[in-house]
């Protein structure tokens, strides 16, 4: 493992993300399913199948793997931005921070709120469909940082719904004072064709990406603090620990290696994607049980991950449903009707939700973070604008 700095490095421009990659074994994978399949059978018996272990409920999952608070970006922000803020007189007032999509926390507005920042609220989306209406952007000259935690909530697509926005955006283009700007990669990519959003604002920043090592130790800092601190993680195909004492074990370097390939390097994305893998061992009574190997813990299991397929019907709509979801960072279905006219969403986010694809919150639907890297092959691969970090 990588020695770690005790210093948080600071946000890179976009365009020098470096996407984790992926190991040879899952590209052959991806290249030829048949010949991985055969290859598969040709492997020894896992230590214990996936089939006979149990789901665990969210409440559990919560305890066993803690909602991340992504601190190490938090703190990366500051260190982004320290300098700056205590200049009286920068030479750019304004900075842009993009950050991929499906992120839980809010993070923008955690580092504001965190630090004492002012921060602005979007309009209501009720009028940003409405030109005529007057929003006050409160970008007058002031010695309190302006923050705008999601600039993806300031506009729908639409066509009178980017007055705002540009209008937000000139504004606070021209102001004289410390103005942070959140924005999710995908609404940002969509602003810069839609307005030209990337000649108002500086080279937006955003972190770097989570490789095997980021992970591991991310990983195991939340599984010390978890209430079950005092389980261990195994693998199911080896019965092995996943963050044993030998840091050099080829296995774990090896499933962190896929998990930050995975998740693109994402670290809330990749935390999904390891609660999707938590399961608890078979009932006490099933015979050959693991228990009788390992009677002095208790054992959360890792499982291999799911593929996850978009359905199959209505790929076309669902696909567009999902491309809006992002842009928007979630949407209620009659503002995903404003933004997808062509699409009706009574059909669509019922099969999507089934599939794993959408989650809802309340009258919300957002794209499910588990799914994210699955959304984002199959809208590459359909030759839709895709996001940059």
């Amino acid at each position: 493992m990588k020695p770690q700095s005790d210093h948080p490095p600071t946000f890179n421009t976009l365009g020098n993300y470096k996407w984790p990659s992926v190991p040879a074994d899952e590209s052959l994978k991806k290249f030829s399913w048949k010949i991985w399949r055969r290859y598969r059978r040709q492997r020894q018996d896992p230590f214990i199948s996936d089939e006979s272990l149990r789901s665990a409920n969210r409440r559990k999952l919560d305890s066993i793997a803690v909602p991340p608070l992504c601190g190490t970006i938090l703190e990366e922000m500051q260190a982004t931005f320290a300098d700056w803020i205590a200049d009286p007189a920068p030479a750019r007032w304004l900075h842009l921070v993009v950050l991929p999509p499906c992120e839980p926390n809010d993070l923008v507005r955690t580092w504001a709120r965190q630090h004492g920042h002012r921060i602005l609220e979007p309009p209501s989306r009720d009028v940003l469909t409405d030109p005529r209406a007057e929003l006050t952007y409160h970008c007058d000259s002031d010695d309190a940082v302006l923050v705008v935690p999601r600039l993806e909530r300031w506009f729908l697509r639409h066509y009178d719904g980017l007055h705002h926005v540009r209008n937000f955006l000139s504004k606070a283009a021209e102001a004289e004072r410390h103005c942070v700007i959140g924005c999710n990669s995908w609404a940002w990519a969509f602003l810069n064709k839609a307005i030209g959003a990337g000649g108002l604002l500086p080279a937006g920043l955003t972190f770097a990406a989570f490789d095997a090592d980021r992970l591991r130790v991310w990983f195991e800092q939340l599984a010390t603090h978890a209430d079950y601190k005092d389980r261990t993680f195994r693998f199911s195909t080896s019965g092995n620990e996943v963050f044993p004492s030998d840091l050099a074990s080829k296995e774990t370097g090896e499933f962190f290696q896929k998990l930050a390939a995975t998740s693109l390097g994402i670290p809330w994305i990749a935390w999904h994607l390891w609660r999707r893998r938590l399961r608890f061992g078979p009932d006490d009574e099933q015979q050959n049980a693991p228990s009788e190997k390992f009677p002095d813990e208790t054992t959360i299991w890792v499982a291999a991950l799911e593929e996850m397929k978009l359905p199959s019907c209505d790929v076309d709509a669902s696909l567009l449903t999902l491309h809006t979801l992002l842009i928007h960072d979630g949407l209620t279905a009659s503002e995903l009707d404003v933004a997808t006219p062509s699409v009706d969403a009574s059909n669509v986010l019922p099969s999507l939700m089934a599939a794993g694809f959408v989650r809802r919150e309340g009258d919300q639907y957002f794209c499910a973070a588990a799914a994210y890297p699955a959304i984002r092959d199959a809208l590459q691969d359909s030759g839709f604008p895709l996001d940059q970090l």
